[in-house]
């Protein structure tokens, strides 16, 4: 995957969450530019993550996920999300109707666009 664009009513509400967010998630801010804000891996490579100001902003159906090594790496961020404005928190838990030793945590920002951050070995399987 190269990048994924988010459109967003208010970029400074996001700023908020995706900030503390993606720090802990090994993400670090771009150079901002004019109605976007952005985020690239910390390590170099990608996904990129951008936030777009869009007028017309309308909520999409779709849920953007984070994988992170193991549950306490959820359990961090989902606290950090808590803090930083995230919306709609489940979790962090098992979801087994997703796989026996699925532990994710889903939430929502401000816009209603939806995340998750869920745990993995880095492989494709889920770490315990």
């Amino acid at each position: 995957m190269h990048h994924i664009d988010v459109h967003v009513r208010d970029l400074e509400e996001v700023r908020t969450l995706f900030d503390a967010l993606l720090l802990e998630l090994g993400y670090e801010r771009v150079p901002d530019e004019a109605g976007f804000i952005g985020y690239a891996p910390a390590a170099g490579g990608r996904p990129r993550l951008g936030f777009t100001q869009d007028g017309e902003f309308a909520a999409g159906t779709i849920r953007i996920a984070f994988g992170v090594d193991g549950r306490e790496a959820v359990d961090r961020a989902a606290e950090i999300a808590r803090r930083n404005g995230a919306k709609k928190l489940e979790g962090p838990s098992l979801h087994p109707e997703y796989g026996d030793d699925f532990y994710a945590a889903f939430f929502e920002d401000v816009d209603g666009n939806r995340y998750e951050i869920v745990a993995n070995a880095g492989r494709g399987e889920v770490a315990s």
